[in-house]
């Protein structure tokens, strides 16, 4: 199994890769807006995205997963979270990259919004160590 720091830089640069494919198709829709694209061209670039966000969520999902138990006392909250909300947010926000460029332009700002919230609750050094935490009982 990987480390969790592995695991972390890992998704760090992912999410790093899937921000610069949402400024792409936010360029694209504004060039389509703008009658300086086409359709085929921002089709293309939100497609990238897409396979590309489905294939980091099913890595996160894989790997986050037993990396999160074992992190601390509260791994199995973290997971309960992660299962609970997350995996909704992936699908809700897959499915609404098909849509029109003001509906796109919604799903990317989430999307964004979402890789912060990672970042901020999952994806930080303070969870994803390589040393272990224990929480030890005051009795």
């Amino acid at each position: 199994m990987p480390t969790p720091s592995g695991v972390l830089r890992e998704l760090i640069e992912q999410h790093e890769k899937l921000r610069e494919m949402i400024d792409r198709c936010e360029h694209y829709a504004d060039e389509h807006d703008q009658g300086r694209a086409l359709a085929s061209d921002l089709t293309r670039e939100v497609a990238k995205l897409r396979i590309a966000f489905e294939a980091h969520n099913r890595f996160e999902e894989q790997l986050l997963r037993p990396v999160l138990r074992e992190a601390d006392a509260f791994g199995e909250v973290r997971i309960e979270s992660m299962v609970a909300e997350h995996l909704d947010e992936h699908r809700a926000m897959g499915f609404h990259l098909d849509g029109p460029t003001a509906e796109l332009r919604g799903a990317l700002y989430s999307l964004r919004a979402h890789l912060v919230a990672e970042e901020r609750y999952f994806l930080t050094s303070r969870v994803l160590r390589d040393d272990v935490v224990s929480v030890e009982s005051a009795g």
